[in-house]
């Protein structure tokens, strides 16, 4: 019996392709999600040692919130600035009178449909704050 098989490539590939796009775009909006996750903790971070290592530019609220909003932005991601805490008196791991700095972003995927993908993503940073000699 003789068979013409020459469509079956195209066919195979049309039935696998919609996977394949789906592992990639999965995997490009994963690693832009990690990205973003250590850009903000990045961010928190240097404005909690900012405020710790009292430099005049974060001695006041106002300053350390436009700080966190400047650093993330030169990581970039735009943080609204209602969306930076500051807590002078955190308790982290235990240990109280710490400085807890959270920046929270929304996290718009288009894949966000097909993938269990978070809505937000958080950066934060907990130090402790030294005593002042």
């Amino acid at each position: 019996m003789i068979r013409d098989e020459r469509g079956a490539t195209v066919i195979e590939f049309a039935l696998i392709l919609p996977l394949l796009l789906m592992a990639l775009f999965g995997l490009i909006e994963g690693a832009r999600l990690v990205w973003m996750d250590q850009a903000l903790d990045q961010a928190a971070y240097s404005t909690a040692r900012c405020r710790t290592i009292a430099s005049v530019a974060c001695d006041s609220a106002a300053k350390q919130v436009t700080y966190a909003v400047q650093r993330a932005k030169a990581n970039g991601i735009t943080v609204n600035p209602a969306n930076v805490v500051i807590d002078p008196a955190a308790t982290c791991n235990g240990v109280s009178g710490a400085l807890l700095v959270t920046l929270t972003v929304n996290f718009g995927s288009p894949v966000a449909k097909l993938l269990p993908l978070p809505q937000t993503v958080r950066g934060r940073s907990c130090v402790p704050v030294l005593p002042k000699v």
